[in-house]
């Protein structure tokens, strides 16, 4: 379905994409670049974890979406996502992208029927695809393609991410293994379990309360963390702690104070 002139335009994406610098900027630039040369005017792209165990999607980039939509999805209803669900996770193990239409069609709980109710129909969304960017490390990719309105996505919006996603994956992959490793032993074993909780997509509030400490604590060990590790956020130290070959195990904590 696609002709020469879609398959240019994928190639426009993958070379403005692979000018980029950093991990950061490289979302950023794989969302504008989408936009300009393909056209999808609404998009989304999580960092995660590989669909067999939990997507855990955290720190979005986002395109053409209202920072309060994203921030009510990230903070509220991500959990409640069907495409989290044992049905959606399984369609992105066989085909590396689901689309909405078939990610509901399966029995859907109580709480992805809130997420709907709630949060999918009052954002005016109708459709929507989901890449996955698979990169073969701890950290994965997850790009999200909006619809609004009355606009539902057809085959070559498919067979247009099908072409794009294992250069994509490719790119991300390399942006992740970049990265150097930690240096643990400037990190108290309490700072060192709140780091890996931070790059397995924890909240502050889910910190708080596995760890039995405050959130205003929580903050201070991740203020720390960062310092220590030489980045500037969270994304940075995920992708610090979860990319790398050695994946580093923890130190006892119990004779640490919090």
């Amino acid at each position: 379905m696609l002709d020469a002139s879609d398959y240019r335009r994928v190639l426009d994406v993958i070379r403005s994409c692979a000018e980029a610098d950093e991990i950061e900027d490289f979302r950023g630039v794989a969302l504008r670049s989408i936009r300009d040369h393909l056209g999808y005017e609404r998009l989304t792209f999580y960092l995660g974890m590989h669909p067999a165990e939990s997507l855990a999607l955290r720190d979005p980039v986002s395109l053409g979406l209202s920072q309060p939509v994203v921030d009510s999805y990230v903070n509220d209803y991500a959990p409640r996502d069907p495409y989290g669900s044992e049905h959606g996770r399984r369609l992105f193990c066989l085909d590396g992208m689901a689309c909405l239409p078939e990610v509901l069609d399966s029995r859907l709980t109580s709480s992805h029927e809130e997420y709907l109710a709630e949060f999918l129909d009052p954002s005016g969304i109708t459709d929507k695809v989901m890449v996955w960017l698979d990169t073969g490390l701890p950290v994965h990719g997850y790009l999200g393609v909006l619809a609004c309105g009355d606009q539902e996505f057809d085959r070559r919006t498919l067979e247009l991410f099908e072409v794009l996603r294992p250069h994509l994956a490719h790119l991300l992959r390399a942006h992740l293994r970049r990265n150097p490793q930690p240096d643990t032993g400037t990190l108290t074993s309490r700072e060192q379990q709140v780091a890996r909780l931070v790059a397995d997509g924890w909240s502050n509030r889910a910190i708080a309360r596995h760890l039995d400490i405050g959130e205003g604590t929580v903050k201070k060990h991740i203020t720390r963390v960062l310092t220590k590790s030489d980045v500037r956020s969270r994304t940075e130290l995920a992708v610090l702690w979860r990319s790398g070959e050695h994946v580093v195990e923890l130190r006892p904590a119990a004779s640490q104070g919090s």
